[in-house]
């Protein structure tokens, strides 16, 4: 027997009646930052395109776009990398959901935000849309004070000073950082705080998660894997503690292979 609601309305005479136009629906949209190692593994490098339209024309932004109506936000995600880099099948994970009315000057537009991982060594060529006036890597500095992204090969910098901010959530204080610009060069939208989140992200996750190895090809050395970890983390790392750390992580493959730190043969190993 169906369900009737109060109205006497089944859910099938319901749906039929409904309208959505009664409700404001807000668009959305994917953006990702697409993040590898430097080729000497001692930065990390994030893409950002040049828009070539209002708004923020000519400002640079991250990857991403529209999500469509027959597609999930993740498909979205992996469809606009797929357009901008070319790529495929690699680790892709959601960082935050940007909603401030106001983030978007055009419209309502709630944003998710996604951290695409790309290994060193991987082909990952940048690809201007058509949407974009060009596409690029540019290295990433960061601390508790100051964020930094540049390319040398253009001459662009953008910085961001960091500001501490304490807020309560339920009964405990949370710390939050907020980017103010220092530079003559911004990030269109609210992308300084989406690049911020997802740095944090990795640095937190690179304690309890196995998160690191999406940055380092199949095979790999024990050093060139150290860096990784040291650059995600912020900070040098013992190598006996280290090594202790992800000894059941990893598996022996009995052969050696060049070493980018250092710069010398070394054993090779893969993930588990």
């Amino acid at each position: 027997m169906d369900k009737r609601n109060s109205d006497g309305l089944t859910e099938k005479e319901f749906l039929k009646q409904y309208h959505p136009g009664n409700y404001e629906r807000p668009s959305v949209t994917v953006d990702m930052m697409v993040v590898r190692m430097t080729p000497d593994l001692d930065k990390m490098q994030i893409l950002l395109i040049q828009r070539k339209n209002h708004p923020y024309m000519d400002c640079w932004a991250l990857a991403g776009g529209f999500v469509k109506m027959d597609e999930s936000a993740y498909t979205a995600a992996c469809r606009e990398l797929f357009e901008e880099t070319g790529m495929k099948d690699i680790y892709l994970e959601q960082i935050y959901t940007m909603s401030q009315p106001d983030r978007d000057p055009r419209m309502r537009v709630i944003d998710i935000a996604y951290a695409a991982l790309i290994p060193y060594g991987k082909k990952s060529e940048a690809v201007a849309g058509d949407d974009a006036k060009a596409a690029c890597w540019f290295d990433v500095e960061w601390d508790e004070k100051h964020l930094k992204l540049s390319n040398q090969e253009q001459g662009i910098e953008v910085e961001y000073a960091l500001q501490k901010q304490v807020f309560q959530n339920g009964v405990i204080h949370v710390e939050n950082y907020v980017p103010v610009l220092v530079s003559g060069e911004a990030l269109a939208f609210d992308h300084a705080e989406i690049i911020l989140e997802g740095l944090m992200r990795l640095k937190n996750k690179a304690l309890y998660s196995d998160i690191a190895f999406n940055l380092v090809p199949g095979e790999f050395t024990l050093p060139d894997l150290q860096k990784v970890y040291e650059v995600l983390l912020g900070k040098e790392l013992y190598k006996t503690n280290f090594r202790k750390k992800i000894a059941d992580k990893i598996k022996p493959l009995e052969k050696k292979g060049d070493s980018i730190v250092g710069n010398k043969k070394s054993e090779l190993y893969q993930y588990r």
